[in-house]
């Protein structure tokens, strides 16, 4: 089985930042709004451990890319033990990377979807939400996507009415 998932870049269309949290963050006030660009992550079942593979080679594919990451809190919530198993990622990489377009978030979001759903691992959306935060506030806006209010660290998400094509 082999699933291709796009996983879509995003912009800012407003950004207020109103001062530090006790956390480090900083508590935002903004609009996401998902945007044409995306990667593509291919998910295959393999009888080995966990990879990624990705066709950029400035991309990190160990421990420290957010596919992995999203991977090992999803393994754990489903009660496996150990590292995860069973799939081979492979990221064709089109949003740039530390670009402020969401590239890594939205693999993340993408590979947590696809993950739960070919390890029969049933969450609760707010569940998938909690798991997403842990990886970064853009990971929860990216488990819908469109056009949505974000507030604190940008992980709290409120769908808005989709605004109509235009350019960028």
């Amino acid at each position: 089985m082999r699933l291709a998932v796009p996983a879509f870049a995003k912009i800012n269309l407003s950004l207020q930042v109103r001062g530090l949290r006790p956390d480090g963050y900083h508590e935002l006030r903004t609009v996401f709004q998902t945007i044409k660009l995306h990667d593509v992550v291919s998910f295959s079942q393999t009888s080995g451990p966990f990879d990624i593979r990705c066709d950029d080679p400035v991309c990190p594919i160990g421990h420290t890319n957010l596919i992995w990451k999203a991977a090992q809190l999803l393994w754990r919530a489903g009660g496996f033990s150990g590292t995860p198993r069973g799939v081979r990622v492979r990221l064709q990489k089109k949003i740039p990377m530390q670009a402020g377009l969401g590239g890594g978030s939205s693999d993340a979001a993408a590979a947590l979807v696809t993950l739960s759903s070919m390890w029969n691992i049933a969450l609760a959306p707010r569940q998938l939400a909690r798991l997403a935060k842990k990886l970064g506030a853009d990971v929860t806006f990216f488990l819908a996507g469109g056009t949505a209010l974000g507030e604190g660290a940008g992980d709290r998400i409120k769908p808005l009415e989709d605004r109509p094509s235009s350019w960028v």
